[in-house]
Order: C-alpha cells, then structure tokens, then sequence
C-alpha cells in the first residue's frame, strides 16, 4: 500500500484525488475546524490531526511514502499583498520544510507542494527559489508542472505543482486545456435568479466594454452560461464577466467581492444568480462528497480554498505513481 501524509489537508479534496489511484492518506493536519468537520464527515478523524503545523515535529509524523502540501496561498496573491513568505500564512511552508528535516531517514522520499501561480513570482521570485533550495537541501531533485483545472472542468483554475524526489525526477507536459467544456455542463436548471430590480442594478455596474460583452451574450441564438465576479473599481463595487463559458478560479467566499455569479444570456434574454454548493462542488470534481456538516457558505469557502480533485487524480497517474513505482 502507498502510504500519504497531508499537510494543510483543508476539507480532504488532495485525498480525494489520491484515493482514486490507491493511494492511502495515514496523517492529515489543518488547523481549520471548519474545514476538519467537512474532512471528517467523509473520511472520518482517525487520520486527522487538527491543530497548528508549528507544533508538530518531525516524530509526531508517521512514516510513508509521499507527502503533499497544499500550504495558504493568501501572501501569495493580491488578497495578501504579494507579501510572500514574509506573511504570516504562506510562511508556513517553511514549517513543513522544517518537519521534513526533523524527520531525518524517515522523511518520505517523494513530495508535492501546490499553489497559486504568484507561488512562482512572490518576491521577484526570491520565495519560490528559498523553497526550492530547502528541498534540494532535504536531498530531494525538484521540478514542477503547472496545470489547469480547466482541462478537466469549465473553471479556470491554474496551479503550480512542485515535486521533490529522492532520486531521478521527470515530469510529462501538463494536460491541455479543453475548450469544449462549458459553465453549462455543471449547472443546475433551477435557480434563486435575481428579481429585474436587481439584475438592472447588475447591468448599471458594469463598464462600457463589458455591457458591449453581455449585450452581444444577450443577442446570441442559444443561451449560454458564463462566470461573473463583482470587484471594486476606482472606489465603488462592479461587475466583471469572464469571455468564455467557464467560470473564474474558484476563491474563498469570504466576502461578496470573492463570490461567483452566474450570467445566463442568449435568445434576448438575460439572467444573473449566485453560483450554488452544488455547482461549486461540481466545479472542483467533487460534487461525490458530503457537505451537510456545515453550512453552505462554510462549505463554498473551503471549496474556494481547495485542490480540483481530477487534477489530482492526474498528477497522482501521471507523476506521483511513476515515481513511488521506483
């Protein structure tokens, strides 16, 4: 059996794209409680250890053969500033790095690391080179891949994938993105559509360019289903709509401007709803799991925080098993 340590393990779904080619999670932390119901409520807690990665060592970690790291992102995009590993979240990397040394022989031979595409840019840079560094000082060969969700799902999704491996390390080009893949596959017919007074309230936000968008949405012969996100510009809040039928990379819902929309145009017509739970579990790969021990929003704020579970599963085919196979 191949075993899997999870760090910053969320809600399960790095579990749940292992699980399908036989991998087996024996240690998963996250410090989020929330996220840990979600996590339990699928897979139980006799693997999870809820708590503070800062207060783990080396012996507290079981051995195996993999281990991932799916650390916070939010230092390393707009929302924190691009402050990198000087923020206090994405900086915990650097503690699973320091858990790794502390296990010494024991130390899994192989490991991946996943985030945001600023992963690559943090700090001029500066940040993406200190990781890789400590993880060829480990005695591990790295190299990364960047895939995007969108090869598997209509969301627009990319992710840097960083592997260690004790040993010769060869990776395959990613999958390509698959243009056929439309926002309307994954959603549901019915829907809380907005009243006219607020869907004129919509279309008032929304700037030259992008009323130009949807109007031309508007006059097409079958409808089509298209992402929105409401941002803040220029001081005051407005509405964005992707230009494709996809949806944006899914985000935490922490706050409107971080929430997703759906436009539904065509045929002269035009409607506009939130994207719902079930939607955004499709979108990740993951609408098979259950939600109930946590409100819908909780739900949709771990989701946003999550891996897509198809990427996963590919790179666990694809780059995970070829290794551990050696």
């Amino acid at each position: 059996m191949t075993r899997a340590i999870e760090f910053f393990a969320g809600m399960g779904l790095m579990r749940a794209g292992l699980e399908r080619v036989g991998i087996k999670t024996v240690f998963a932390n996250d410090i989020d409680e929330t996220k840990a119901k979600l996590y339990a409520g699928n897979w139980g807690r006799d693997e999870l250890h809820v708590g503070d990665i800062r207060a783990l060592h080396g012996d507290d970690i079981p051995n195996a053969d993999l281990v991932t790291a799916s650390f916070p992102c939010t230092d390393m995009s707009l929302a924190g500033k691009y402050k990198g590993l000087n923020g206090t979240q994405s900086s915990l990397v650097l503690d699973f790095l320091r858990i790794l040394d502390e296990m010494g022989e024991r130390a899994p031979r192989t490991l991946m690391i996943e985030n945001v595409m600023g992963f690559l840019t943090a700090n001029n840079g500066r940040d993406w080179e200190i990781v890789v560094d400590g993880i060829r000082k480990l005695g591990y060969q790295s190299n990364h891949i960047i895939v995007d969700a969108s090869a598997f799902v209509p969301q627009s999704r990319a992710r840097v994938f960083l592997f260690g491996h004790k040993g010769a390390l060869k990776l395959p080009e990613p999958p390509e993105k698959r243009k056929d893949l439309r926002l309307q596959s994954i959603a549901e017919e019915e829907g809380d559509w907005w009243p006219t007074d607020r869907l004129h309230a919509f279309m008032q936000t929304l700037s030259p360019v992008q009323y130009k968008r949807v109007s031309v949405y508007q006059e097409r012969f079958w409808p089509g289903y298209y992402g929105a996100f409401r941002r803040t510009r220029g001081g005051r809040p407005v509405w964005e709509v992707r230009a494709d039928e996809r949806a944006g990379a899914l985000r935490t819902t922490r706050g409107g401007s971080a929430k997703q929309a759906i436009v539904r145009a065509g045929r002269g017509d035009i409607a506009v709803r939130w994207m719902s739970l079930t939607e955004y579990a499709r979108l990740q790969g993951a609408e098979h799991l259950r939600y109930d021990s946590v409100t819908p929003s909780q739900a949709m704020f771990a989701l946003g925080d999550a891996v897509c579970v198809p990427v996963i599963e590919w790179l666990a085919t694809h780059c995970l098993m070829p290794l551990l196979r050696k």
